[in-house]
């Protein structure tokens, strides 16, 4: 059971379109108050941050530049630190073997492209425990 409070939680999305990262930026911080939602590009600078601060939740693109989040999941996976770390894959474009290497690694929730607000929302409050309050037409 989570017992952070959405306030006290720290989001990283990785994905290198800008655009989505802004917009899933957008949904999480106009349903949730949380601490911070905080944006990479790439595997590399999101391995960065990881190990520089401390999130609550990630969630990685499949198609990022010079890895798949599968493979970048696989990595943060097999450091004992960082292995239960809470995760939502998000890709347009995932192939079965995809899925399973993702299941295999313990990520339950995948968000298909294109998503809605309630899509991505739901996703985040199931895997971080916290309820919804309100809304989420947007």
């Amino acid at each position: 059971m989570n017992n952070k409070r959405p306030q006290e939680m720290n989001i990283l999305v990785i994905d290198d379109e800008e655009k989505i990262c802004d917009l899933i930026k957008i949904f999480l911080e106009s349903t949730f108050e949380f601490h911070s939602v905080i944006t990479a590009p790439s595997a590399i600078q999101a391995m960065q941050k990881i190990l520089n601060q401390e999130f609550d939740l990630l969630i990685i693109d499949q198609i990022l530049p010079g890895k798949l989040g599968v493979e970048f999941i696989e990595q943060i996976k097999s450091n004992l630190k960082f292995n239960s770390m809470k995760i939502i894959l998000i890709s347009g474009y995932l192939q079965q073997e995809d899925v399973l290497t993702a299941i295999q690694y313990g990520v339950k929730n995948i968000v298909v492209k294109p998503f809605t607000r309630q899509q991505l929302v739901s996703q985040v409050s199931e895997v971080l425990k916290i309820p919804i309050d309100g809304d989420l037409s947007f």
